[in-house]
C-alpha cells in the first residue's frame, strides 16, 4: 500500500471510529435477566455480586433481574447438585433469563497436566451446554468466560494432585508445560474460538488476574498472594478484577462523571454525564450544585478487614464496613488492574484558582484538602468518601441482601427438595434417580417465592440507586 493510501485509510479509520463504537451500546437491555453459571467461583457470589451492584448504580433507569446458580465442583456434565441436564432445568430454565453466563473449567481439567481425554470431555459437555441454552431459551445471549486463574504466580508453578477431592487418571499425558494455569489457557483458547464459531461474547478473567497479579508481586509479595489464597478460589481482591472484566466485556464506559471548571471565570468548561448548576465565587468560596446521572461503582470490600470468600455455601451478614480502613490487599489489586481508570471515573477539575489550600465540601461533608495545582490537574472523586459513594454502598448492602436471600431459598429448599444435600457423595447422580417431583420444579411456588422475596430488596436497591443532587463547595484553607 502507498503512503498516501495508506494515511488516508487511517483517516477514515479514526473518523469512523465515533460511529462504530456508537453501534455497540450496553449489551444488557432494559427487562434482561441475566444469570450466572459456574462452579464454586461462581457460587462465592463475590464477582457476580459487584457486577449487579455497579451495573444498579451505573444504569439507574435499567431494570435487570440477576440470579446465580454456581455450584461448587460444577464440571461441564453437572456435578453434585445433580447432571447437567437437572441443573439447567431446576437451576437455569425456571428463571427464564434472556442473558446467562457461562464460566467452567477449574474443575473440568482435574487440576492434572493436559490430557487430550479431559479435554475432549469438557469440550463435548460446553457444546452440549451452549445447544441447550439456546433450544430452550429461544433468543438467549450467551456470554462464555475463559476459566479463571490458577495461581502459579506467587506459587511455584504446579499441580495439586493431593487435593483429596481429586480422582486419579490413568490416560497416557502430553507433555505439559509450566503448571497448571497453562492448561487452564489451553483451555480459555477453545472457549474463545467457541464463541466465535457461536457468535457469542467473550470475556478473558484470566489474562487480567495474572497480569495484576505480577504486577502486584512486584510491590508486595505477601498481598500479592492474597489475591487468590488458596490458589483456586480469588479473593474480594480478585473477584473486583473479574467483574471489572465483566462489566468491560459488557460494554460498560469508564466514566461515572466528568466536571471542569474555571474558578476565575465561574464557567462550566465541560460536564459530561452530568449537570452544573447554580456556580458562583462568593468571598473566595466557589460553588456549585451537580446532578450526575450515576453513581459511582460500590467498593465494600476495600473498607472492610476481612470479606467473607469460601467455602462458597456460606450466608452470613455483610462484613462491617470502615471508612477509615483501607484494605491493603484490595487497594493493590486495583491499583495494579488499573480499575478507577477503566471502570471507576468521576472527576473533578477545577482552574483558575489562587495558588494555596482549598477544602471540598459535598453536601456539607468534607473530602479533602487539595492544593491549587492538584484540582487543577483533577480528582477522581471515586476514590474519595463521599456522599454519592456512601448512596452507592447503600444500595450494594440491599443487593447484598437480595443475594443472600435468594442463595438461601435455593440451597435450603430448592436443593433438598430435590434430594441434593450438601454432600460429595451425590457426586453425578443419575436423573432417573431423583424423585419425579422434584425434577419438575419449573413451576415451583418455593422458586416463585424466592424471586418475589429477592425483587422486594431488588426494589429498593433500584430506587436507592437513583442519584441525589448534591451541593459542592471549594474553601480556602483557614478561611
Amino acid at each position: 500500500m502507498k503512503p498516501v493510501y495508506f494515511l488516508l485509510s487511517l483517516l477514515l479509520l479514526a473518523l469512523a471510529s465515533p460511529a462504530m463504537a456508537a453501534k455497540h451500546p450496553f449489551f444488557l437491555k432494559n427487562g434482561d435477566r441475566v444469570c450466572f453459571y459456574g462452579d464454586s467461583i461462581t457460587e462465592q457470589r463475590l464477582y457476580t455480586t459487584f457486577t449487579e451492584s455497579c451495573i444498579t448504580t451505573r444504569y439507574p433507569n435499567l431494570k435487570l433481574k440477576f440470579v446465580n446458580a454456581g455450584v461448587g465442583g460444577d464440571r461441564v456434565g453437572g456435578g453434585w447438585a445433580g447432571p447437567i441436564d437437572l441443573r439447567l432445568k431446576r437451576d437455569v430454565f425456571p428463571f427464564k433469563p434472556t442473558v446467562v453466563t457461562i464460566m467452567l473449567g477449574m474443575n473440568d481439567a482435574s487440576y492434572h497436566p493436559w490430557s487430550r481425554k479431559i479435554f475432549n470431555v469438557y469440550a463435548k459437555g460446553y457444546i452440549h451446554i451452549i445447544n441447550s441454552l439456546e433450544a430452550h431459551l429461544p433468543g438467549v445471549k450467551i456470554v462464555l468466560i475463559e476459566p479463571s486463574a490458577f495461581d502459579d504466580v506467587t506459587q511455584k508453578p504446579g499441580f495439586p494432585l493431593h487435593l483429596p477431592w481429586l480422582h486419579p487418571h490413568t490416560d497416557k499425558l502430553d507433555d505439559s508445560h509450566g503448571g497448571y494455569n497453562d492448561v487452564l489457557r489451553r483451555y480459555a483458547v477453545f472457549v474463545r474460538k467457541l464463541a466465535a464459531k457461536y457468535k457469542l461474547r467473550c470475556v478473558d478473567f484470566n489474562t487480567p488476574l495474572v497480569n495484576a497479579i505480577k504486577a502486584a508481586k512486584e510491590i508486595n509479595p505477601s498481598l500479592a498472594s492474597q489475591i487468590i489464597p488458596g490458589r483456586v478460589h480469588p479473593a474480594a481482591a480478585g473477584q473486583l478484577i473479574m467483574a471489572q472484566q465483566l462489566l468491560r466485556g459488557f460494554g460498560a464506559g469508564p466514566v461515572v462523571s466528568t466536571v471542569s471548571i474555571d474558578a476565575g471565570d465561574s464557567r462550566v468548561n465541560r460536564a459530561v454525564h452530568t449537570r452544573v448548576s447554580n456556580l458562583k465565587k462568593l468571598h473566595g468560596i466557589v460553588s456549585w450544585t451537580q446532578m450526575d446521572r450515576s453513581l459511582p461503582m460500590p467498593l465494600w470490600p476495600l473498607h472492610c478487614a476481612a470479606f467473607w470468600q469460601f467455602p462458597p455455601t456460606g450466608i452470613g451478614n455483610l462484613p462491617l464496613y470502615n471508612p477509615d480502613y483501607t484494605n491493603p490487599a484490595v487497594a493493590l489489586a486495583l491499583h495494579c488492574s488499573h480499575f478507577y481508570a477503566s471502570l471507576d471515573d468521576q472527576s473533578l477539575a477545577i482552574t483558575g484558582l489562587t495558588p494555596g489550600n482549598y477544602t471540598l465540601k459535598i453536601d456539607g461533608q468534607a473530602i479533602g484538602t487539595f492544593n491549587a495545582t492538584a484540582l487543577a490537574a483533577g480528582l477522581n472523586l471515586a476514590r474519595y468518601n463521599t456522599p454519592m459513594l456512601q448512596q452507592a454502598n447503600g444500595v450494594f448492602a440491599l443487593i447484598w441482601q437480595q443475594v443472600q436471600l435468594e442463595f438461601a431459598f435455593w440451597r435450603q429448599c430448592i436443593l433438598p427438595m430435590s434430594n441434593y444435600p450438601r454432600n460429595h457423595a451425590h457426586w453425578l447422580l443419575e436423573e432417573h434417580q431423583m424423585p419425579a417431583a422434584a425434577i419438575a420444579l419449573d413451576n415451583s411456588l418455593i422458586q416463585q417465592a424466592s424471586y418475589a422475596a429477592g425483587n422486594a430488596f431488588l426494589d429498593h436497591a433500584r430506587k436507592a440507586s437513583r442519584p441525589l443532587p448534591c451541593h459542592y463547595e471549594l474553601v480556602p484553607a483557614g478561611h
